[in-house]
């Protein structure tokens, strides 16, 4: 059995330039909305710091961490929203990392007095690396193992990378789209030429009150239904779902996949998850907590995945300004 093992692993390192890894992606998608959409960018009422942590698969060793940092601010003089987002994703068993490090801008236009078009870009670097000491190579097997390769492969590859994207919304509605890896970089390890697809993403919604005439703050409610499309290649995935919101409490259920079978791959099934999403809401700090149940073939081995997040606004509530017209999507 160890034998198939590093056979295995040798024909995994041998064939790696033809691997097309997807980006990382989240439940709680407007929880991270600088990874969503650079448009977002300053889009909040006042600056923001937002964390969101992601255990994808538990049930597998060594599968998928995934950790997200970003913060932006709206200058009011120039319409202008700045921000950086830096995020790491850790996969497998030679603990291939993917890091982001992006600063974005994005400008607000006001068209009326209740739509606004935002529009943003987001040059940055990505970087790829991967421990292959923690691999097991040909000449090892070839040598009996447990002697230290000949191989000397690059460890990591740092790559120039640029997104952009456009955002429309009222105080109900929005309706946004993104595109990421427009320069298509080369992140090929070995020296081969390995190009990451462009990813596009359409996204949207719309926020309705249960009782607007409600004058309590404790007891107002809402639904907001969502939606989340995104493509890179041949992978494509749409989620679904709606939240209930009654004054700082959240709870959501969240569909992820696209009924029916994958196009190019016969038999293919392309349903992946139903989540359960709840959140707090309170006057700077907001917290949400999202768990996936598989439901593909691979239910009853990976146990799912975890999905903590957390966004802190960085002004005094009695000094937010109420000329901005803000996105109702959740902010948790």
């Amino acid at each position: 059995m160890k034998t198939v093992v590093k056979i295995a692993s040798f024909i995994l390192i041998f064939y790696m330039n033809n691997v097309k890894a997807q980006d990382m992606h989240f439940t709680q998608f407007y929880s991270s909305p600088l990874y969503l959409n650079p448009a977002f960018t300053g889009s909040d009422v006042c600056g923001r710091v937002s964390l969101t942590y992601r255990n994808q698969w538990p049930g597998i060793s060594k599968a998928y961490k995934t950790y997200l940092f970003s913060a932006d601010h709206f200058v009011r003089k120039y319409n202008l929203g700045v921000g950086l987002l830096i995020g790491n994703d850790v996969a497998g068993t030679g603990e291939l990392k993917t890091t982001v490090i992006n600063p974005s801008i994005a400008y607000e236009l006001r068209m009326g007095r209740r739509i606004v078009l935002r529009a943003g870009i987001q040059p940055g670097i990505g970087i790829v690396s991967i421990d292959y000491n923690k691999l097991v190579f040909g000449d090892q097997i070839a040598r009996g193992g447990n002697v230290p390769t000949i191989e000397n492969p690059t460890q990591t590859k740092t790559f120039f990378d640029i997104g952009a994207g456009i955002l429309i919304h009222t105080e109900k509605y929005w309706l946004g789209t993104s595109f990421f890896h427009l320069n298509q970089p080369n992140q090929s390890l070995i020296g081969a030429n390995s190009r990451l697809p462009i990813k596009y993403t359409v996204h949207g919604g719309a926020k309705f009150p249960l009782n607007k005439e409600e004058k309590t703050e404790t007891k107002k409610e809402s639904i907001t239904t969502v939606f989340h499309y995104r493509g890179q290649k041949e992978f494509d995935q749409f989620d679904i779902g709606m939240y209930y919101t009654r004054y700082v409490f959240s709870l959501g259920l969240w569909y992820r996949g696209i009924p029916g079978l994958k196009a190019y791959k016969k038999g293919y099934s392309n349903n992946d998850a139903i989540a359960i999403i709840t959140g707090i809401q309170a006057k700077r700090m907001s917290i949400g907590y999202s768990y996936d149940f598989t439901i593909s073939k691979l239910a009853f081995l990976t146990n799912g995945a975890h999905e903590i997040t957390l966004s802190y606004q960085i002004c005094k509530m009695n000094k937010k300004k109420k000329y901005k017209l803000l996105i109702p999507c959740p902010k948790f």
